[in-house]
């Protein structure tokens, strides 16, 4: 195993569809970039713009949004950011050209067949990013814990050697 210098995380990124699964996805994000002291570059895809590329004049409602998007931690330094495109593409893009060390996405929880036919941003992300990828499902509050792990039966059989 090659031994390499590990690089300290300075630039997380955080891209927002303003749902519930993002908002609980920026409780860690935010966390994360106060325990290390990173800077958080907030992203807003919008889904409806025809066009590629950085957004001048956003939707008002959803500028708002963007900037109600705010760290309760006063030291933690954040730039926001809107651009058009394919969220997927565009994640993965910003993240690269901005040196992100790390990427803290949402998700809906959604599969099967919606998946199949709508397809997944996070899953795209975590598929093509060139940075880690950390991903905050969002789960409802009174979820049934995990049940026990159990052996599965029977037994894997042993060959001789």
């Amino acid at each position: 195993m090659s031994e390499q210098t590990i690089q300290p995380i300075e630039r997380i990124l955080f891209p927002t569809d303003f749902s519930p699964a993002a908002d609980a996805a920026f409780a860690y994000a935010e966390r994360l970039a106060c325990s290390t002291g990173a800077e958080l570059l907030v992203l807003h895809v919008p889904q409806d713009v025809p066009t590629v590329g950085p957004l001048e004049n956003p939707d008002r409602e959803k500028k708002r949004q963007l900037q109600a998007v705010g760290s309760r931690m006063s030291d933690i330094k954040i730039e926001r950011m809107f651009y058009a495109g394919a969220p997927g593409e565009v994640i993965c893009w910003i993240a690269q050209e901005h040196r992100c060390d790390q990427i803290v996405i949402g998700t809906h929880g959604r599969t099967g067949l919606i998946n199949l036919l709508l397809g997944s941003v996070a899953e795209y992300v975590v598929r093509h990013a060139r940075c880690p990828v950390l991903t905050v499902p969002s789960r409802p509050r009174d979820e049934a814990p995990l049940k026990d792990p159990s052996l599965s039966y029977p037994p894997p059989m042993i060959q001789p050697l």
